[in-house]
């Protein structure tokens, strides 16, 4: 098992920090399992999986060998000309194992177009149903949908919408589920804060809302907000009682992150279109996927209309093998009962450590899927200086251990953290990503000043 202390000089730790242009990052060398080696011999544990994209690991073997097979027949050909028996396989494969009623896939090249697929989709929806007006798709005030312009106007991500100012449209509307902020952010009866969309959904118009749009727990931007069961239940309840539709953002969420195939699965909910990518390639080739229930297939074949616009690599048989390749090596391999023994390894370590030192509170999350934020007091929950850059200053100090910690939530809740390491991760080596992880702890809490 690779156990390394690293000592970065001054410098590298700023470029850690900052990044800036031209900054000089370790040269990745090989990866193997959910290790990372660069150039200079050191040894990083993958504990977020990159941007939680890695599910199988590095480097594994039947994937690459999949790889090289479907290179050898054929990389490329567009998707209004052939299909492909690897592109037909996976849309069968992920619908088998998708919620009840979902029955069809369309693919892209990432979370962010898929997300922007469904967006345009709901739009299409409503106008061949005769109800243009239905054009809007209401988000969460804490959530990140992707990069593109649509996505982008679908998130609730402060800091980069403001870089695009009035090119976007301002959808967000919901509080996030997010008791330790905001305890009083849509109570109910039930105590999981779904039935405000109920209100936002009657003060926007239901006639306005095409779609609601939801994480089931939330990732980048808010460090593994995780709604209580019932919450995602509720809400299509309400979705169905005001005739709007519900997409499932599973980029992050999906193929096993959470201990089920979908998140959306331990409520029991069937969405009407579920957006994936990051798990399901495992890293090894771009690709994502809107998975659509057949009231969505039924309403297009009534109009004989399909899908909304594609892409040019949409389906391209080498991702199409490669991603079936991940997908049916996690199903031989039980990584789902491995991620539900790995989660509970994972969330006791990480309450030790937050018992031993108080400054990280509020652990969060589901399956393989972690989170935690740092404040200056525990009893007040103050934040730390949003100035001192919290959580990238606690990623660098992790990076400087050896391990590859997400930095997480956006300003001035810019203090969390995302641990979501490749659900094949093992005993041993989840006892190193905690070690390590406390490595990282203690050499930040000296920086910053807290005392146990």
């Amino acid at each position: 098992m690779p156990t390394t202390e690293y000592v970065f000089n001054t410098s590298e730790l700023d470029v850690l920090l900052k990044q800036p242009l031209g900054a000089k990052l370790p040269v990745v060398d090989r990866a193997e399992g959910v290790y990372i080696y660069d150039t200079d011999g050191r040894d990083y544990l993958d504990g977020s999986g990159g941007a939680m994209t890695v599910s199988i690991g590095h480097g594994v073997r039947p994937v690459l060998d999949a790889m090289h097979h479907q290179a050898e027949r054929v990389c490329f050909t567009y998707r209004s000309h052939f299909t492909s028996a690897a592109a037909e396989s996976l849309a069968a494969t992920l619908t088998e194992l998708a919620p009840a009623g979902v029955t069809h896939a369309f693919f892209v090249n990432s979370g962010s177009e898929a997300t922007e697929l469904a967006l345009r989709t709901a739009q299409q929806y409503w106008r061949d149903r005769g109800q243009p007006g239905k054009t809007h798709v209401l988000g969460r005030d804490i959530s990140y949908h992707g990069m593109t312009m649509g996505a982008l106007s679908m998130s609730g991500h402060t800091a980069r919408r403001a870089d695009y100012g009035n090119l976007l449209h301002t959808f967000a509307v919901a509080p996030p589920p997010y008791p330790y902020r905001f305890p009083l952010s849509g109570t109910d009866a039930d105590g999981h804060g779904a039935m405000v969309w109920d209100r936002i959904i009657r003060e926007y118009g239901a006639d306005k809302v095409a779609a609601i749009i939801v994480e089931p727990v939330v990732g980048a931007a808010g460090g593994a907000l995780t709604p209580p069961i019932g919450y995602l239940r509720t809400l299509r309840e309400i979705c169905d009682r005001h005739d709007v539709l519900l997409i499932a953002d599973e980029v992050i969420t999906g193929m096993g992150r959470t201990g089920k195939w979908f998140a959306c699965e331990h409520d029991g909910v069937s969405p009407d279109m579920i957006a994936t990518g990051k798990g399901m390639t495992s890293g090894y080739t771009p690709m994502g996927a809107v998975l659509f229930h057949q009231r969505i297939i039924a309403a297009f074949a009534a109009t004989g209309k399909t899908v909304p616009f594609g892409h040019t690599f949409s389906a391209n048989p080498l991702s199409a093998a490669t991603c079936l390749a991940v997908v049916n090596y996690m199903r031989g391999r039980n990584v789902l009962e491995n991620v539900a023994a790995r989660g509970k390894q994972l969330e006791a370590g990480l309450r030790r450590l937050a018992q031993r030192y108080p400054w990280m509170a509020d652990i969060r999350g589901r399956g393989l899927l972690w989170g935690f934020e740092f404040v200056t007091d525990p009893h007040s929950r103050g934040l730390p200086e949003a100035a001192l850059n919290a959580n990238a200053l606690f990623t660098a100090h992790c990076f400087r251990a050896g391990l590859i910690v997400y930095t997480a939530g956006i300003a001035p809740l810019n203090n969390a953290t995302l641990l979501a390491p490749p659900l094949v991760i093992t005993e041993v080596e989840m006892d190193d990503l905690l070690a390590r992880l406390e490595a990282g702890m203690i050499s930040f809490a000296s920086e910053m000043g807290f005392t146990a």
